[in-house]
């Protein structure tokens, strides 16, 4: 049905801890992918709020580690965003920002937003993929 650039980034397997991808490469911790390049993120690990509850990553995220979206060219028209084992809301100035900027962000977990993010790719859509590690169901 569609042609696949053997060149094509994508993600292979969603490991507990990191995610293997299609140029035999493993990224440990959060990715984001964009342009056919894969990038390792360094955002906080889950942390406890007030109340002892654990927040996922995402809802923490400072925009700033986004900071790339907005000067890679072209610019992809939608950013596919993996929340660990759930979906998780990005933090509200993040999600701001890449709406400043003319993204699309698109939640699901990270399995699936990592075949979200192939397909779209295989169809030739121009897309970014942030998601942190499978293993993270704060």
């Amino acid at each position: 049905m569609f042609q696949a650039d053997a060149a094509m980034l994508s993600v292979v397997e969603n490991l507990a801890t990191g995610f293997r991808l299609s140029n035999d490469h493993t990224v440990y911790g959060p990715l984001l992918i964009v342009n056919n390049e894969a990038f390792s993120l360094k955002i906080p690990p889950p942390q406890p709020d007030a109340s002892g509850r654990v927040l996922n990553p995402l809802t923490l995220l400072d925009p700033d580690a986004l900071a790339i979206l907005s000067i890679v060219t072209p610019k992809p028209e939608l950013v596919v965003v993996g929340g660990g084992a759930g979906i998780a809301p990005l933090s509200h100035r993040a999600r701001e920002y890449l709406t400043s900027i003319g993204l699309n962000v698109e939640l699901a977990n990270s399995k699936n937003a990592s075949s979200t993010y192939n397909t779209l790719s295989e169809e030739g859509r121009n897309a970014a993929l942030l998601a942190i590690p499978a293993g993270v169901s704060a």
